[in-house]
């Protein structure tokens, strides 16, 4: 093969290559930085700043303030229910503000676990108890609550040719499981605007 073929097909191949690697983007960045895959609808910072702000005024409310005699409070998450038209995981928002939550407060509450996992758990522990198939006694009850912690995501969207408008709010509320009085609630808001077509899930 003459030398010149042979390096017009080198050249050709390492070409092929150039461009094959030049359309891989791999690139790790703060959850805090603003999504470049955008589109209305909540971003991941605003699910951390959500997350944030809502452990941090809960805590200054004082709403779950110890009691007299130093008695945790104790709470759960129920939901947070999606009336928006964005389709988003609702966990990874309460998953995060459990944590921050947790974070917040360390001991000084009581996070209870409702979750539908939690309760098989729980009564599968105390059934092997009771049959002598592992060490320990169900003397202890299980933790009842006094708050329960409950949210919705609501949107208003508009649109206009391409361009769409989406106001998105986020509300929680924190509520006495003895009188029903609203001992706590917040907002998160925000507002986007997109001419492309992306759903973000």
């Amino acid at each position: 093969m003459p030398i010149h073929h042979l390096f017009s097909c080198s050249l050709g191949a390492a070409l092929m290559l150039l461009a094959a690697c030049s359309g891989t983007r791999d690139t790790r960045v703060s959850p805090d930085a603003p999504d470049t895959v955008t589109g209305t609808g909540l971003q991941s910072q605003d699910i951390r700043t959500m997350a944030n702000d809502m452990a941090a005024k809960i805590k200054a409310s004082g709403a779950l303030a110890p009691g007299k005699e130093g008695e945790r409070a104790a709470f759960f998450i129920y939901e947070l229910r999606n009336d928006s038209s964005d389709a988003i995981d609702k966990e990874i928002i309460l998953t995060k503000l459990r944590t921050n939550l947790f974070e917040a407060f360390g001991r000084q509450v009581k996070i209870i676990d409702r979750s539908p996992q939690a309760s098989d758990l729980v009564d599968a522990e105390r059934r092997m108890k009771e049959r002598g198939q592992v060490s320990g006694t169900n003397d202890r009850k299980i933790a009842g609550s006094d708050y329960v912690l409950k949210g919705t995501i609501k949107s208003r969207d508009r649109q206009a040719g391409k361009l769409k408008s989406s106001y998105v709010l986020v509300t929680f509320e924190l509520t006495d499981l003895v009188t029903q009085e609203l001992a706590w609630t917040g907002d998160y808001e925000m507002k986007t605007e997109s001419e492309k077509s992306v759903i973000n899930r």
